[in-house]
């Protein structure tokens, strides 16, 4: 045993898939202890504030057997986000090898916190190990903070500052040095920061160029931003840029179709100029039109999720050039592109055969034509018909008729589509048995005491008005309809013979 060399002890315990087998190997002698508490700390699990507790103990303690502080590389406190504060995270200084740090949630954090924490001096506190950091939802933290990780952690390639609410605390003044410093940085995500602007765009593009995830949601980002991003981040996977909640929008064609993205041949490129480009975005983007999204789908050919809500000028152009992506395409939003029809829809529906999510709301054009075609998807789970007005109960046969769609759908929205039946609902929830959410807001026939017993409680601030046609089911709803149903109908039922395919 005394010959075997550490390294190889080593990677036997971690193939170990149990903490309780580390556990025992920590009392077969010295080494094996070592090895075994190694690993043991190398993530510490959080499960509750007791587990913390004994946690921070350690950490602070003088007479400790094993070096604890230096095993530690990676700590995730969200679970515990209401109880952190900042004398809490102050303690993790003495972890000077920690490499990701996840403060999730934790709102009672603030810039003080986070700068008695990370420091240059090797001695006191971390940052020049420090590849990741996590501060989503961390509302109190400003650019004090964000300048202080900036200088102190040349090594960071993730930083994630994404808010559900709008933070005007972070600026381009720490976003920039950021940029400056943290030339590694591959994943930055800002989503919210509204102060934000395409000074920091522009400087992360320059410095950062192997970006490979950006989200830049609600941030004041324009056309030369966004063609920056483009022309020096060759590398880029993820890029998300919804403006639903700005004012004023700075995007257009133009930042498209003045970069490399038109460009057929870039020279010591290869001919697909974003080849690695996995997802994108252009959420109430409402000013691009059909050449910027055939220009995007020719230089990035792999796409897998592409979210086109609220482009309103978006026609069938553009989903024929979709088509494209074929088997690469799985999740697609055009919810609220009115300018779509069958023409297009029947046709993405045989070319990309892959898709596990669409969502056409308030695409007012789409027939039970469409839906035909789409009930062909083996693989699809979600579809959102939401005011899709023509949509009657030959589509509901449709999306019954094929085994495989039956097996796979779990979420289906079809409010506003006044002309389904209880009938063919019954059809569906008996086929569909994955199913575990349906909704039928504002469907005429499900606007019955009865019916509505099984759906989930309305929004608190939602009018009288708009409680009475509400009718959202949701998990346990979803079956006790179906039963209900069954008891008013022969659960074997099929459609009325009048509702044919065309």
């Amino acid at each position: 045993m005394k010959n075997i060399p550490s390294e190889i002890i080593l990677h036997i315990l971690k193939q170990l898939s149990s903490d309780k087998d580390l556990v025992q190997c920590v009392h077969v002698n010295k080494r094996w202890s070592y090895l075994a508490l190694e690993l043991l700390w190398y993530k510490p699990n959080f499960i509750g504030s007791s587990s913390w507790l004994g946690f921070f103990t350690v950490i602070q303690s003088t007479q400790n057997s094993f070096p604890y502080t230096s095993f530690i590389r990676r700590v995730n406190l969200s679970p515990l986000s209401s109880l952190i504060e900042d004398i809490h995270i102050i303690t993790l200084n003495a972890c000077q090898r920690l490499e990701r740090l996840t403060l999730a949630g934790c709102s009672k954090l603030t810039d003080i916190g986070l700068c008695a924490l990370i420091n240059p001096r090797q001695d006191h506190g971390i940052g020049s190990e420090l590849i990741s950091i996590d501060l989503s939802d961390v509302q109190q933290i400003t650019d004090t903070a964000v300048l202080k990780i900036a200088m102190c952690c040349p090594n960071l390639q993730g930083f994630n500052l994404s808010m559900s609410q709008e933070q005007q605390s972070i600026t381009d003044k720490s976003i920039i040095e950021l940029a400056k410093h943290c030339k590694d940085l591959k994943r930055i995500k800002l989503n919210n920061c509204t102060k934000i602007t395409e000074k920091s765009a522009v400087f992360l593009a320059l410095h950062c160029s192997r970006l490979v995830e950006v989200d830049f949601t609600n941030c004041n980002i324009n056309d030369h931003a966004l063609t920056m991003i483009f022309n020096h981040c060759r590398e880029l996977r993820e890029l998300r840029l919804s403006q639903s909640e700005v004012k004023i929008l700075q995007i257009s064609d133009e930042a498209i179709m003045s970069s490399f993205i038109t460009s057929k041949q870039v020279k010591d490129s290869p001919v697909y100029y974003y080849d690695q480009l996995r997802l994108v975005d252009f959420t109430a983007i409402y000013t691009i039109s059909d050449q910027s999204i055939k220009s995007l789908v020719h230089a990035a050919p792999k796409i897998r999720s592409l979210v086109l809500n609220k482009c309103i000028h978006i026609t069938d152009e553009s989903i024929l050039a979709i088509c494209k992506l074929g088997r690469y395409l799985h999740f697609l939003h055009l919810g609220h592109c009115s300018r779509i029809t069958d023409k297009s829809v029947t046709k993405l529906a045989v070319a990309c055969n892959r898709i596990r999510y669409l969502d056409m709301a308030c695409c007012i054009e789409i027939t039970d034509k469409s839906i035909i075609e789409l009930a062909n998807l083996p693989k699809l789970k979600r579809i959102g018909l939401v005011k899709c007005f023509n949509i009657t109960d030959i589509s509901i046969g449709a999306l019954t008729s094929h085994v495989r769609i039956s097996h796979s759908l779990e979420r289906i929205h079809l409010s506003y589509c006044t002309q389904l039946s209880v009938r063919a609902i019954s059809r569906l929830l008996n086929v569909c048995l994955q199913l575990n959410h349906l909704s039928l807001t504002n469907v005429h026939s499900f606007i019955r005491d009865d019916l509505q017993a099984f759906c989930r409680s309305p929004p608190k601030d939602f009018t009288e008005l708009q409680r009475r046609p509400f009718c959202v089911y949701s998990g346990k709803g979803v079956q006790d309809l179906r039963q209900y149903l069954n008891t008013l109908y022969d659960s074997s039922l099929t459609l009325n013979n009048n509702l044919h395919y065309i």
